[in-house]
């Protein structure tokens, strides 16, 4: 019997890579650094804010810029994107919907994410979802973040909930491994930012194209 679901946040119920663009773009350019387009911002997105930043001063050093290191700009960035946070992102279509069903239906939601936990909760504020959450888990909530399986496990025992009665809502890779990590069923959204290629140990045990599609299994 379903008894929580667990959602995932960037690129699942919301589209956050514009506005995590800008910050990171506002970080560059205080450093001298050319800005970064979209499509590879999306591409970063999914193991937490300071990977992301490490893989834009990457992508710079391998342009022949110099950038400084993460830990020197990393509270700049954390600035840049609470400045930015909820400014140019938008819900996924379906997901208040979907949410409002589940919860009465009886069903727990939670959010596992990687963004700083701060961020998250700001986020979800400014877009209105902030209260259809029983629990939310950022990425520095725990010393280990996604897909580490103490993060689901962390989730479940705070739900009370068993592994069979739970299933995990994401759009990536991260999410299938954190998942399976726990022997917790996963589903995907087709709209986010997968990370890397959905097959073999990575597919989930299904993808979905709106949230129109999840709610009624909680009638199951």
């Amino acid at each position: 019997m379903l008894k929580a679901v667990l959602f995932d946040l960037d690129g699942t119920l919301m589209e956050t890579a514009p506005e995590i663009a800008d910050a990171l773009n506002d970080t560059l350019a205080r450093h001298g650094l050319a800005p970064v387009a979209l499509s590879l911002v999306q591409g970063w997105i999914g193991d937490g804010a300071r990977v992301l930043l490490g893989r834009a001063f990457a992508h710079a050093a391998a342009r022949g810029e110099q950038p400084p290191t993460v830990d020197g700009a990393w509270h700049e960035f954390q600035r840049d994107y609470d400045r930015r946070c909820g400014t140019h992102s938008h819900v996924h279509a379906g997901v208040p919907q979907a949410l409002q069903r589940l919860r009465q239906q009886g069903v727990a939601c939670a959010v596992l994410t990687n963004k700083p936990l701060a961020f998250a909760r700001k986020v979800l504020d400014m877009h209105g979802l902030g209260s259809a959450f029983s629990l939310v888990v950022g990425g520095d909530t725990l010393p280990v973040h996604k897909p580490d399986p103490q993060v689901m496990r962390h989730a479940l025992a705070a739900l009370g909930v068993e592994p069979q009665d739970a299933l995990m809502i994401g759009d990536s890779v991260v999410d299938v491994r954190t998942a399976r990590s726990a022997g917790v069923p996963v589903w995907l959204v087709r709209h986010g930012y997968p990370g890397g290629p959905l097959t073999g140990s990575d597919a989930p045990d299904r993808l979905f194209d709106h949230f129109d599609e999840l709610w009624p299994i909680a009638r199951a």
